[in-house]
């Protein structure tokens, strides 16, 4: 039953993404035409919140080192309230945060990376090429932040940009898994056996002739 299930939900998986790229369309009209600040600081907020909270007991469950683990505990901690500062900011003051905004996403992009990169030194740590790339990126930006500003309007285009190439993505795989599941339908309507395939092993069909002389033969 739990295979049968799985075995639909995975054929029409075709539908779920074309409906996630009207979706991602949607949101990036709506970023772009209306001015959503407060909206883009909780989203910010929760993001961070959530990257935190996933974190936090598989990295305690696996690190060994005490002092990275105690390193990381702490970052993620900061991680909550500033994500906590986000959300509420967004809800409770009329304009948002404001500067205040991009200097504290600045703070938390530059400690990800530098408690990264501290714990890849440590040795305690193992990298790989696309979360080394990730974490320069992030410190990068964060001094870019840090040395020209950044609010939350600043985002808009990003996250339109974001949302659009999103929708392609799920847009162009939702059609490939509808053209997958087409076929799909065809050749299981074109395999459906007929009714000599049907027929036991051994056992032929009748043919006309043999039709033809049980006609023939008398009633008794």
């Amino acid at each position: 039953m739990a295979n049968k299930l799985v075995t639909t939900i995975h054929m029409y998986n075709w539908f779920l993404k074309l409906i996630a790229a009207a979706l991602l369309i949607t949101l990036g009209i709506v970023l772009i035409w209306i001015d959503i600040d407060q909206l883009i600081e909780a989203s910010v907020g929760v993001v961070i919140a959530v990257y935190a909270i996933i974190r936090l007991v598989p990295f305690v469950r696996t690190q060994k080192s005490d002092l990275i683990k105690t390193i990381n505990i702490i970052e993620i901690t900061l991680n909550i309230l500033v994500a906590a500062i986000f959300i509420l900011g967004a809800f409770f003051t009329e304009e948002g945060l404001g500067a205040v905004f991009g200097y504290m996403l600045a703070g938390v992009l530059l400690v990800r990376g530098m408690v990264h990169f501290y714990g890849l030194s440590d040795g305690a740590e193992s990298g790989d090429h696309v979360s080394y790339f990730f974490h320069i990126a992030a410190i990068v930006v964060a001094s870019f932040i840090f040395s020209r500003g950044f609010q939350a309007s600043d985002l808009v285009i990003l996250l339109a940009i974001l949302a659009f190439l999103g929708a392609a993505y799920s847009a162009f795989d939702g059609y490939n898994e509808y053209n997958r599941y087409r076929r799909y339908k065809t050749v299981e309507t074109t395999d459906q056996p007929s009714a000599e395939d049907q027929m036991p092993t051994g056992i032929q069909a009748p043919s006309k002739k043999d039709e033809e002389k049980d006609r023939d033969q008398p009633i008794s």
